[in-house]
């Protein structure tokens, strides 16, 4: 973007800093007029043929070096430094500015005045040779020669600083050919031209004009082979040619060559350099308009970047339409783009597109042509109709697209299915290079650490004074090191004692921009987050990185004052207002109860069902909602703090709320006992699970009073019969419904709702899942925590019928009213789509499944349901949790939509509930998306499920209510994503934090896959993939390509000794000899598929801290 591209321009000056740009390898000379000048001058000429692509030409294709004083302000504003041009003598101007950066221009003299300059010049040389150093040697090298003699460093890092101050020099020359010349210089300019040309005619041959235009293409010609090297940047101007002269980073030696013995020591160096350290020249972006017109066309792609963690050269792109991902190799291709940046590719040749079968260990042909999983075969549709009632009329749902956007539509089908006609036919990965950046995949910034330019000797060391930048290395692994932070950014603390802040602060950068000139991009010092002190730093360092830092600060004062002054503190100045009482549905007298988890303060919902016929075949389900939007007025502050924030985030030690507190746990939260406002919709159901067919489900606003609150444990007792009329032991007092409150509502009353509620829900249940649906789960850790807020222990969070009941219902809530919304609002319908699995991902992981004797059928969601079943019950839960695991890695994430967003009505389907339409109505209470479902739910009771067909879609918000809703499903997807990770890591902090302070725990690990360097375990009670390396755990491995196994020697010595065993080895009981034979022995254990390993988890020594793994034995059943 241009953002990150295009503005480093003013950052690059004032940090005096730039990547090398070429490479000169020669030893600067000057002409004498002594013999034995001119004797050297001939055999620098033998090196002087074998030229390197780096070198810098002139118009007599001379090879010109400079170098100048250690100190600037002995160089003065200018300063002269003579270059050896064979017999010509030619002057060389360095201009150096205040910002650091010069210029140089070199021009011919003619013979007779430069006789007269060269005297001079030698006069002026001698004086100062005689004070200086009395050698007939470049200034730079003799100062890093004589550094050298003495061992004085600090001159050398003087030298190599002012080489870097003069940055981006930029050498203009200007050929002035003289139609007479003497016949000395006319011959010199032919041996010259002679060597610089490359199969033309010699310069004695040409005219001038000629010469100037063969000097000028051969110069080009330079430039080009210079770039293409990937160490040089070309700057062509119509009659001038721009080299550029080598500048050095860091501490890394000037390539100046010496006469001395270490020349080409110093050359080799200054060539691995330049390798390994030098510029990478990156392609400006082109313009945003002719990148829209290229996507339209299907000439460009466009798909989020994901890097590689293990190789961060190298990413991949998922496209639409396209059955296999992109890949953009190396950095170059790259093009300064980040992980989860939305990015404009464009493919290369097929001749350049990798190899499927040696990306993949296997012929993925066939996969790449796979074609997406169906939904709905094998299903009974009757069943699914019975069960979901369907009703909208999708015809009129969608704006009528233009004759130009048909053809842009058709055009880029044609694109995808000749792309993929020509992935199956090469049976090759296409390859890409980045062209532009659309969306930024993470722009808050990331978390890690500085570190000073120059390496500073002790703890108390401050940083160096020439150090104009520091490096800011983040704790991703896919983000590129050595990020440039400027001086004037970096906290006092770092400067004066750096090397103690980077061993004990993290801190918080931002990426500001990325030059195409430049290896890594230039930062900017956010903030620091605070000193490796365990689990609130680690917390803090994941909160800012996923841009959650904002829910951590508190509302703005001027929306806690309006509603202090409204509610009250406590929310004790409300209450509902009498013509909201009148305007509402009256629930009060219902039997009404919330199930939720024991601790949840933000109750959102509450159920009541309702007998409807003496036989209980039907019943009234009704699911009440908080009413959140009575409280929060469209674009308010308080409204528009709400949707930037999207969501609530919960982690193990507390939750962070999208509300203020005193709505989501005061005057929202549906707490028993006290009338509250809500949102309702009720419908009829029978026995078996099915709607009530010609019933049409009611949608209102309401008032209702909770009998009690129950939560997920004391539920669970009801159904399994723990609990009862005749004992209420185990239900606690305080959540029984209060006796005497209502005649008609008691114990028994309430445990009979919830029997009642469960059997409609799980006959349900059951049919949901025969007629489509499948249900992945991911293992979700749990703590208890002590008054510290410390993890004592810590486990996986069990499912149980409860959660399965409350889950029943809310679904059908959803479903109903997203099918309100596509009735009332067509293409503003605000929706929840979940998009079918990766196909290619998935084939391969079925593929890989049954090669190992595990059988899983998935032509549709229906058999893939079935087949885990049957895995669970034949192979039992082991075996089912890492196949679950490996399914789920495929599934792409549901996302907020608008209807009319959609390509067509497919696009709305829910692929895991196997449904046509789904929306979030049930949690407004931390969900932002559930408060616009709320109001458009409103406006369709107001106005009437006709009000769109009848001329909503011609309404002049139309538009702007289609873009409001737009950014309000893109900021939720983002946020909803975010703070699922952040709530992984920070479980990831609290567990580092059990281990550190309880010890180390043996785990259980399966092998998912094997490498020569490493193999892939999950592990079973944490439900986490990690990749291990086999020198991480120091341990010897032999891979069989053939068979695709791996086979680790295993020290006896690395077994858990019991601790009974252990004492009797302290105390003598056991012979010590014995011991360390046993310790010394070793066991092979061949790493395949699906195999179990006894695995001992631990956490590094050092802040902050991290998980670590290694195998102990085999493990056996």
């Amino acid at each position: 973007m241009a953002e990150r591209g295009d503005r480093l321009h003013e950052q690059d000056v004032a940090s005096s800093e730039s990547p090398p740009t070429a490479s000169e390898d020669k030893k600067p000379s000057v002409k004498g007029t002594s013999k034995s000048k001119k004797w050297k001058w001939k055999q620098q000429q033998r090196w002087r043929k074998k030229r390197l692509v780096h070198d810098v030409k002139t118009e007599q294709d001379g090879d010109a070096h400079a170098a100048c004083k250690d100190e600037v302000d002995t160089l003065g504003d200018a300063g002269f430094v003579m270059v050896n041009l064979q017999d010509e003598v030619e002057e060389l101007t360095l201009e150096v500015t205040g910002e650091g950066v010069g210029s140089a221009r070199v021009a011919a003299v003619d013979p007779k005045e430069e006789e007269k300059q060269v005297k001079r010049r030698n006069l002026s040389k001698k004086k100062k040779k005689k004070k200086e150093a009395g050698k007939d040697k470049d200034v730079a090298v003799v100062l890093i020669q004589e550094a050298e003699m003495k061992g004085e460093r600090e001159e050398v890092v003087q030298t190599r600083q002012l080489l870097e101050t003069v940055e981006r020099v930029e050498v203009e020359s200007v050929l002035i050919v003289e139609e007479e010349q003497s016949k000395k210089h006319k011959q010199q300019n032919k041996d010259g031209a002679g060597k610089g040309f490359r199969g033309g005619r010699k310069a004695g041959n040409l005219t001038p004009e000629e010469k100037k235009q063969e000097v000028i293409k051969s110069s080009n010609k330079k430039e080009m082979k210079v770039n293409n090297a990937g160490t040089a940047e070309k700057k062509g101007r119509v009659g001038h040619t721009t080299q550029h002269v080598q500048q050095v980073e860091g501490d890394e030696v000037v390539s100046l060559q010496k006469e001395s013995g270490s020349s080409t020591k110093l050359k080799s160096k200054s060539r691995r350099n330049i390798r390994e350290h030098g510029q990478v020249t990156y392609v400006e972006y082109l313009d945003h308009d002719v990148v829209i017109r290229e996507l339209e066309m299907g000439s460009l792609l466009q798909g989020k970047l994901r890097v590689n963690p293990m190789y961060r050269t190298d990413g991949y792109v998922t496209v639409d339409g396209l059955s296999v991902d992109v890949l953009v190799k190396g950095m170059e291709d790259r093009n300064r783009a980040f992980d989860g940046d939305l990015v404009a590719v464009r493919l290369h040749p097929e001749s350049a597109w990798k190899s499927l079968a040696d990306d993949c260990g296997r012929n993925a042909a066939n996969q790449a042509a796979s074609k997406f999983m169906s939904s709905d075969a094998g299903v009974d549709q009757n069943a699914l109709h019975s069960l979901w009632l369907p009703n909208v009329q999708v015809d009129q749902c969608f704006q009528t697209r233009t004759p130009e956007g048909e053809t842009s539509v058709d055009m880029l089908k044609q694109t995808m299915a000749h792309l993929n006609e020509r992935v199956i036919g090469s049976r090759k990965r296409p390859t890409a290079s980045v062209v532009f950046i659309l969306a930024q995949g993470n722009a808050h910034g990331f978390v890690g650490s500085l570190e000073a330019k120059t390496k500073v000797k002790d703890l108390s060391s401050p940083l160096s004074s020439n150090d104009n930048y520091a490096y800011f290395n983040a704790d991703d692994p896919r983000l590129p090191r050595h990020i440039r932070i400027p001086r004037l950014q970096l906290p006092d603390e770092f400067v004066s004692r750096p090397m103690q802040y980077s061993k004990s602060m993290l801190c918080f950068c931002r990426i500001k921009a990325w030059s195409t000139k430049h290896q890594s991009p230039m930062g900017e010092f956010v903030k620091t987050v605070g000193e490796y002190t365990g689990i609130e730093t680690g917390i803090s360092a994941i909160l800012f990185q996923h841009g959650l830092q904002a829910h951590t600060l508190d509302f703005d004062s001027s929306i806690l004052d309006e509603l202090d002054n409204k509610y009250g503190a406590s929310g004790e100045k409300w209450k509902i207002p009498n013509e909201e009482l009148q305007s509402r549905r009256d629930f009060r007298d219902m039997q009404i109860f919330s199930i939720d988890p024991y601790n949840a303060r933000d109750l959102d919902d509450a159920l009541h069902i309702r007998a409807l016929d003496g036989l209980h075949t039907k019943f009234e389900i009704g699911v009440h909602i908080a009413d959140v939007t009575h409280f929060i007025e469209h674009n308010s502050l308080l409204d528009l703090e709400a949707r930037s924030r999207a969501t609530s985030v919960y982690l193990a030690n507390r939750v962070l709320p999208m509300l203020p507190r005193i709505l989501c746990e005061k005057l929202c939260s549906l707490q028993p006992q006290v009338d509250r406002l809500a949102f309702s919709v009720v419908w009829q159901m029978n026995l078996d699970g099915t709607l009530v067919d010609g019933v049409e489900p009611w949608f209102g606003k309401s008032v209702i009073r909770s009998c009690c609150k129950l939560d997920y444990g004391s539920a669970q007792m009801m159904l399994d019969g723990a609990i009862t009329e005749e004992n209420v032991d185990k239900w606690e007092e305080d959540r029984r419904p209060i006796v005497g409150a209502n005649p008609n509502i008691t114990a028994a009353t309430v445990i009979q709702s919830v029997k009642d509620l469960w059997s409609i829900g799980e006959n349900r249940r059951a049919m949901r899942f025969e007629t489509g649906a499948v249900s992945l789960n991911d293992l979700k850790l749990v703590f208890s925590l002590d008054a510290m807020g410390n993890p004592t222990r810590y486990g996986s969070y069990e499912l149980k019928n409860s959660n399965r009941l409350v889950e029943e219902y809310m679904l059908l809530a959803n479903y109903l009213v997203a099918q309100q919304l596509l009735r009332a609002h067509g293409a503003l319908a605000f929706l929840r789509h979940h998009p079918p699995p990766a196909s290619r991902s998935l084939d391969q992981t079925l593929e890989r499944l049954n090669e190992s004797d595990i059988k899983l059928d998935g032509r549709s969601t229906k058999q893939l349901a079935e087949s885990l079943d049957r895995i669970r019950q034949d192979r039992g839960e082991v075996t089912f949790s890492v196949v679950q695991a490996l399914i789920i890695k495929p599934m792409k994430p549901a996302e907020y939509m608008v209807a009319g967003n959609g390509a067509s009505p497919a696009s709305w389907r829910h692929y895991a509930l196997n449904i046509p339409y789904y929306t979030h109505f049930t949690s407004p209470i931390r969900r932002y998306a559930d408060v616009v479902v709320h109001r458009l739910l409103l406006e369709s009771c107001v106005t009437g499920a006709s009000s769109f067909n009848d001329g909503a879609s011609k309404c002049a918000d139309a538009n702007s209510r289609m873009a409001e809703y737009t950014s309000v499903a893109q900021n939720s997807n983002e946020k909803k994503m975010t703070s699922k990770k952040a709530e992984t890591e920070c479980d990831k902090v609290f567990l580092c934090a059990f281990v550190h302070h309880h010890g180390d725990i043996e785990v259980t690990g399966v092998v998912l896959s094997t490498g020569q360097k490493g193999f892939t375990v999950y592990i079973l009670e944490l439900g986490l993939e990690q990749r291990l390396f086999l020198r991480d755990m120091r341990l010897v491995g032999s891979w069989n390509g053939k068979k695709s196994q791996l086979s680790i020697r295993l020290p006896m010595g690395s077994r858990l000794i019991p601790e009974k065993q252990e004492s009797r080895v302290e105390s003598g009981n056991e012979d010590a000899t014995d011991t360390n034979a046993k310790q010394n022995a070793s066991e092979m254990v061949t790493l395949t598929f699906m195999k179990q390993l006894r695995m001992r988890m631990s956490t590094t020594k050092k802040m902050p801290l991290s998980l670590i793994f290694s195998v102990i034995a085999e493990k056996t059943s």
